[in-house]
């Protein structure tokens, strides 16, 4: 067998040249064509006395028996075409049943460890595309006590929890199948998880989650981008004090030109937070980022001096004040919602990802953004508003609706509290 670009690759002779049965060890399906081109780079011209055909295991599974793992096949001299086969057919060629790793339990010691007649090994549940190793580390070297700790033990047992939960699922139906003489009898299993030997993890408070989030995202460190990037898989940083990204245009927006007046350089000798990563990701060479003191959240000023000059930030899921809301700004200019507090700061509206706020128009967003508003009306620190939130009360939709796009409109309070009431 063979490791090649993130799949395991199983290789029989039969009477019809080498095959090659491919498990991908970072998601959990494979495309033939991608382990044939990886292999092609490694062997060159050889790769056909090696391989005659080329079968992915998939973790989708087949249409006609739903419990069983869809297997594509590739010939190397072949049309290039990838084509679905079953695992009576494999198992018909390589003379007995094709071992197969759920994609659970695809350790790659296991797979390597494989032989024809040995027994399943016997591995922990973890998803190949869900690694949790950044987890436990990061967990290992908190104090204790630590909200960084709590959060970060409790996702990885409780991803833990899930993939075991899910894969024996998974192992019972492939049984029931084999057990009726479907397809599932013509492979053996690879590998079977190992018990959990903890309880299902109590999940900590949202003030533990919230605590824990907010120290990870501060950081500076590869561990802490690794975690990051987990949450972004695992439920969008649900609990980041931070919403979606939002970007404002200076050149036609005067309340981003005054927002922006207040904007400082950001450290430059020093590694970027998570955050300051996040924005990087796809930054141009002369591109510049900068910080805002009053919510300590980087911004990125793309393209300064240009006549595409903009700044993109994240916008909070809750507004660190308790001045209470002066007027709401709304500028036709890329649809940007500002709440002003009677303090005179200039806050940007708290949104969260994937539930974008809007006006004009009377759709979702204006629905988001009136329950925003009703909600900050009465206390300016409650969260972002959701597209399950109750709705507001029409008057102050209406009002929003009916707002025009093309020009910038401040609404103060005693006209917003007007609409309510109306």
């Amino acid at each position: 067998m063979e490791f090649v670009d993130g799949y395991a690759v199983l290789r029989w002779d039969t009477g019809r040249g080498g095959l090659g049965l491919a498990h991908s060890l970072t998601t959990g399906n494979a495309s033939c064509r991608e382990v044939v081109r990886a292999l092609r780079h490694r062997h060159g011209v050889s790769l056909i006395d090696r391989y005659a055909c080329l079968v992915a295991a998939q973790t989708a599974t087949q249409v006609a028996q739903p419990y069983v793992p869809q297997l594509l096949a590739y010939d190397i001299d072949g049309s290039g075409t990838q084509y679905e086969t079953r695992w009576a057919q494999l198992a018909a060629a390589l003379g007995q049943p094709a071992p197969y790793w759920f994609h659970t339990l695809r350790d790659r010691d296991a797979i390597a460890a494989w032989r024809p007649g040995s027994a399943p090994a016997v591995v922990p549940a973890r998803d190949v595309a869900t690694p949790i190793t950044a987890l436990t580390e990061l967990a290992a070297d908190e104090p204790d006590g630590s909200p960084v700790a709590e959060v970060c033990w409790y996702l990885a047992r409780e991803v833990r929890r899930r993939d075991h939960t899910l894969v024996t699922r998974q192992i019972a139906e492939l049984r029931k199948d084999a057990a009726g003489g479907g397809d599932g009898a013509h492979l053996t299993l690879g590998a079977v998880p190992a018990s959990l030997l903890r309880p299902t993890p109590p999940e900590p408070t949202e003030t533990v989650r919230r605590a824990g989030w907010l120290s990870i995202i501060e950081r500076r460190d590869v561990l802490a981008y690794r975690v990051a990037d987990f949450a972004q898989h695992w439920d969008g940083g649900r609990d980041w004090h931070t919403g979606a990204v939002t970007d404002l245009y200076p050149v036609s927006c005067t309340t981003a030109q005054e927002w922006a007046k207040r904007l400082t350089p950001a450290a430059d000798d020093q590694p970027p937070t998570v955050l300051e990563k996040g924005l990087l990701r796809h930054a141009d060479d002369a591109d510049v980022l900068l910080h805002d003191p009053i919510t300590s959240l980087p911004v990125l000023h793309h393209s300064p001096g240009g006549r595409n000059a903009r700044f993109y930030t994240y916008s909070l899921q809750r507004l660190p004040t308790r001045s209470p809301l002066a007027a709401v700004v709304l500028s036709g200019s890329g649809y940007t919602c500002w709440i002003r507090t009677q303090d005179g700061t200039l806050w940007l509206a708290p949104e969260r990802e994937g539930s974008g706020i809007g006006f004009g128009y009377s759709g979702n967003g204006c629905h988001i953004l009136a329950r925003l508003i009703d909600v900050l009306l009465d206390d300016i620190s409650a969260s972002a508003a959701r597209s399950s939130d109750p709705a507001a009360p029409r008057g102050l939709f209406e009002l929003l609706r009916d707002t025009p796009c093309d020009r910038t409109t401040t609404y103060t309070r005693a006209q917003l509290l007007a609409a309510r009431t109306n």
